[in-house]
């Protein structure tokens, strides 16, 4: 299989100096896996609401017939739906006619941010600034923008938790649990203390067992326990209870975990072999994890398609052996030149997202990967000082309050809308075969 890329468009043909890779090593083909404690690989059929998701084997289905995910990160799209905010929710439904127009069918939307609001590089306003304290703009936001992509026939991620600070998540209901402050400098140590303290669980559960039972009759909504839990003492019981809790108030409704996948955790099979959970998700990323340097990313680009190739392969065979669904939740790429300027050029990104998705169409012909979504829509939201973290009153774009306004935020006006279309097109086009 050749993985050639272009300088936009998702032309399948090799272009002149394009590496070509060669094809996976063994078939893509479901198994029938096996279980560890009495779990099974592949899910029951479960009850199903008419118009939502449901898992069949390693493919999606939705009204009968199969359905791949041609999706979006957008995060901020409950904060700015709150009932409260006007202009924010004017700017989500535009959102959403944008997003329609170029195939998007699924949005991964951020449906629990923790306070305290005075804390730094958080999005806020929260929907929980304090513990057991649910503002009813907040909730009321995720209620109507979840009503919105029903009724446009969208399907939507809910991420209920977050391993990191830019919403509070695992490190808040533990400070709140702890009675302390989170302590910045080890944040990933103490993140991870959640798992095991019983009392931080308990928080996060009660706000499960508020908004759940809300919205278990959307069929629009696909539930997922965290954004990128991470390894840590008692992980693996906490994801099976917390799997357990889901299910329990929303049988049939779809289930994932929003791990990264094989980079980090306990693995692709492990955690996700789960009875509860219905599919498998991964996160790849480029810079972050030194595929390409911001100083050379034109002399990387070609080892770093290289190694996208590579991980995506993988996972797919781990989904095959698991015997569910797996979809690409997160992957970006940054501008030409290291540049956080919305101005600045993004040709590389264009080239890395179309070899990407080409390689993800291949991938879902033959196995049981099953979507796509790319990190981040920020959509007519600009940064006024691109380049700086995040602060109150600016525009929430598609990153995150932590990170420097920019970095992957995709912008209505990108060349990348083009390569996201005519990509999308070709991998939705799947469904029609």
């Amino acid at each position: 299989m050749a993985a050639g890329f272009a300088s936009g468009g998702c032309d399948l043909g090799a272009a002149e100096d394009t590496p070509v890779f060669p094809p996976m090593p063994v078939p893509i083909v479901a198994s029938s896996g096996g279980g560890a404690e009495g779990e099974s690989a592949a899910p029951r059929r479960r009850p199903s609401l008419p118009g939502g998701l449901e898992v069949r084997g390693t493919r999606f289905f939705r009204g009968g017939r199969v359905f791949f995910m041609n999706g979006m990160n957008h995060w901020a799209a409950p904060t700015l739906a709150r009932t409260d905010n006007p202009a924010g929710w004017d700017r989500v439904r535009r959102d959403l006619d944008q997003l329609q127009t170029i195939g998007i069918n699924v949005l991964r939307v951020m449906a629990s941010t923790e306070g305290p609001d005075a804390e730094s590089h958080r999005i806020i306003p929260t929907i929980q600034p304090g513990p057991r304290r649910y503002d009813a703009a907040g909730v009321g936001g995720i209620l109507r923008l979840a009503d919105e992509m029903r009724r446009r026939d969208l399907q939507g991620i809910f991420v209920l938790n977050n391993f990191w600070k830019w919403s509070g998540g695992m490190a808040q209901y533990l400070a709140w649990a702890k009675g302390e402050s989170i302590p910045w400098y080890d944040l990933g140590r103490y993140a991870g203390g959640f798992y095991g303290n019983a009392a931080a669980r308990e928080l996060s559960y009660a706000y499960v067992r508020v908004l759940v039972p809300l919205l278990r009759s959307n069929p629009a909504v696909i539930w997922e326990l965290a954004n990128e839990p991470r390894y840590g003492p008692s992980y693996a019981a906490w994801l099976r209870e917390a799997a357990a809790l889901v299910k329990s108030l929303a049988p049939a409704q779809l289930l994932t975990t929003g791990s990264e996948g094989d980079a980090a955790g306990l693995g692709v099979i492990d955690e996700h072999r789960i009875e509860s959970i219905d599919f498998a998700t991964y996160h790849m990323w480029a810079e972050n994890w030194g595929w390409v340097s911001p100083a050379t990313p034109a002399a990387d680009f070609d080892g770093a398609v290289a190694k996208a190739h590579a991980y995506m392969g993988r996972h797919a065979l781990l989904a095959a052996q698991l015997g569910k669904p797996i979809i690409l939740e997160e992957f970006g790429f940054p501008r030409d030149g290291g540049r956080y300027d919305p101005a600045s050029t993004s040709g590389l990104r264009d080239r890395y997202f179309a070899a990407v998705y080409r390689l993800m169409r291949t991938l879902c012909e033959e196995g049981p990967t099953a979507g796509i979504l790319p990190w981040a829509w920020a959509g007519e939201a600009r940064p006024p000082r691109p380049g700086a973290r995040w602060a109150k009153d600016d525009p929430l774009t598609g990153d995150p309050p932590h990170e420097p306004q920019g970095w992957y935020s995709i912008y209505d006006r990108d060349s990348t809308i083009a390569v996201l279309r005519e990509c999308g097109a070709e991998l939705l086009a799947l469904t029609k075969a």
